[in-house]
């Protein structure tokens, strides 16, 4: 078991130890939470103190499996943390660790609301002719600076080279059971590591201010396969995820309605998407947006409902049509009261507000069951299908 500590005494007297067993100047790997202020802000300190717990718990879980026992994780203060590995290793060989360290971090975490934190990595090396408490300082300020070129250039990489694929998972009516519609999902097929979900290069685009770019780039993609589909097809109504960066461009509302024109897509088929926390840093222009894209004849879907922190006053004046209930609670649906009364409570509050309700990550007959029950017009999960590529939706429409 890798040992976490509170200062920075550990891994100094560790640098050092390994400069003089090996002679060798030492790599080591910096690891940065982005947006805990906000996090502390919206959710508490409880909250931001859970995740910083839980990041440190994959970091020690991955220092252990990559580069053995005698690695060590430490918290450098804030919201950084380092990894020592237990024996000298180059810069190349922990960069070349750096993607599946991404891939590690990108599931949601407790204590992060919005289920898409943002996490930033680089490397260092600590060589031994200089103070080892001296460099890690200088290693731990540069962490925090703007974004890396590194950062920018793999995003550019992936949307050059044709890495960004999009997956879609079927939504399904509660009633009749048949396909009314699908979720885009962002994939990467990353040209060493196969195919990966949107967290490693979501994180990477935000800490390169470039997640308008990719958001552009994934949408275009969906809609010119939404344009080539066949007529069974045709009927589906697509979901397209929005974030926070693209409510706070004032040009994000025109460049989608120029897209959507340019594929031949009828805009009533499409829902955008965007959760509770995208809205908050500028509701006022966040409802200006949502209002000009709902002309366009798309509707509005809040996802994760039930995790954000926004007033429900807010929903009530933003131009919404669906709510969709995050899978924390749907998942428990079945067996927990308290979950039971949360949906229904949701289910009632989208009914006096004119909203429909979708439902995610059902995976048993059991929560359908109840979701016929509540009242819930609409789900997707596991259970009929997860996220699948354009071209095997005609085989799941029966």
């Amino acid at each position: 078991m890798n040992r976490i500590v509170d200062t920075n005494a550990a891994s100094v007297r560790h640098l050092a130890d390994l400069h003089a067993a090996h002679d060798a100047d030492v790599g080591v790997i910096l690891v940065q939470v982005d947006q805990l202020a906000r996090i502390n802000h919206s959710a508490g300190t409880e909250a931001g103190d859970a995740l910083l717990e839980e990041v440190a718990r994959r970091l020690e879980n991955f220092a252990g499996d990559e580069f053995g026992h005698g690695a060590l994780v430490e918290r450098l203060g804030g919201p950084r943390f380092l990894i020592v590995p237990a024996r000298p290793l180059s810069l190349a060989t922990l960069q070349a660790q750096e993607r599946a360290l991404h891939v590690a971090l990108a599931e949601p975490m407790v204590g992060d609301p919005s289920g898409r934190l943002a996490i930033r990595i680089a490397t260092a090396l600590i060589t031994r002719d200089e103070p080892v408490a001296e460099q890690l300082h200088i290693a731990s300020e540069q962490l925090a600076r703007p974004a890396s070129a590194r950062d920018g250039a793999m995003v550019k990489s992936a949307l050059s080279h044709g890495e960004v694929a999009i997956f879609y998972q079927p939504q399904y009516d509660v009633a009749s059971g048949a396909m009314t519609g699908v979720e885009a999902l962002l994939r990467w097929r990353h040209p060493e590591l196969g195919l990966l979900g949107a967290g490693p290069l979501v994180t990477a685009a935000r800490a390169a201010r470039m997640e308008r770019e990719l958001t552009e780039h994934a949408h275009r993609i969906a809609l010119a396969e939404m344009a080539g589909w066949a007529k069974p097809l045709a009927g589906l109504r697509v979901s397209l995820n929005i974030t926070a960066a693209d409510l706070g461009d004032p040009g994000f509302a025109d460049r989608l309605a120029a897209m959507v024109r340019a594929a031949g897509v009828d805009p009533d088929r499409l829902t955008l998407e965007l959760t509770e926390q995208a809205m908050l840093s500028d509701p006022a222009s966040a409802a200006a947006q949502l209002a000009q894209i709902r002309s366009l004849g798309c509707a509005i879907a809040i996802d994760d409902f039930g995790t954000g922190y926004s007033s429900l006053s807010l929903l009530a004046r933003l131009p919404i049509d669906y709510l969709k209930i995050d899978s924390g609670f749907t998942r428990t649906i079945d067996g927990s009261d308290r979950d039971r009364i949360v949906v229904r409570a949701i289910v009632d509050l989208a009914r006096a507000l004119g909203l429909l309700v979708v439902a995610e990550g059902i995976e048993h007959e059991t929560q359908l069951a109840r979701l016929k029950e509540l009242g819930v017009a609409t789900w997707q999960g596991f259970l009929k299908s997860g996220p699948v590529p354009g071209d095997e939706l005609p085989a799941l429409l029966g």
